[in-house]
């Protein structure tokens, strides 16, 4: 069904989704960065879509999600080693990933900010580096947030496109960076 690699691409997805699943409801704003998300894994509709399915066959509910991200269940649920072992760059891609779904519905919740302690201990990620990724992903938040008010508040004009932009290049010169920062780490 799936090659190696595939079957790499799909355990990733399914800790994505298992992680969205931990705290309680999935979000339309997690669903969309989900889906960007298997589409730079190059993760095809039918991987995704066994990878969706198998997450919500192998936890019925929030709680079993994330006991079976920390207690490392999703190798016997998949029937290989966890898929974690990689580069440190794609460790904290991973990382990454998991901070802006945490924030894809406003709100990094204590389930998910336990989830990816555990992983950033498990993988030895640089806790300075993780601290970066948070701090990046809460000030993109407010970034964003701030441009949707001024959306709602401004008249559209110049002014407004303006500041929007402003916003705009201020939250991908943040992104880049945060990649560059994951780029340049080595085992």
């Amino acid at each position: 069904m799936f090659f190696d690699l595939d079957l790499h691409k799909t355990r990733e997805a399914m800790l994505y989704y298992l992680y969205m699943m931990s705290d309680g409801a999935i979000s339309y704003s997690e669903e969309k960065l989900f889906d960007e998300i298997c589409k730079e894994l190059e993760l095809d509709e039918e991987g995704k879509r066994f990878a969706v399915d198998k997450s919500k066959e192998v936890a019925k509910d929030p709680k079993d999600a994330f006991n079976t991200i920390l207690s490392e269940r999703l190798d016997e649920q998949v029937g290989h080693e966890w898929f974690g072992l990689g580069s440190k760059s794609t460790l904290a891609r991973v990382i990454w990933n998991l901070v802006n779904l945490g924030y894809a519905d406003t709100c990094y919740s204590d389930e998910e900010k336990k989830i990816v302690n555990h992983l950033v201990e498990k993988w030895e990620i640089d806790k300075g580096i993780y601290q970066e990724m948070v701090d990046t992903a809460d000030t993109m938040l407010a970034l964003t947030k701030q441009k949707e008010w001024m959306i709602s508040t401004f008249p559209n004009g110049r002014e407004r496109d303006d500041k929007e932009k402003r916003i705009d290049s201020e939250i991908h010169t943040m992104l880049s960076d945060i990649k560059l920062t994951i780029e340049e780490m080595t085992m």
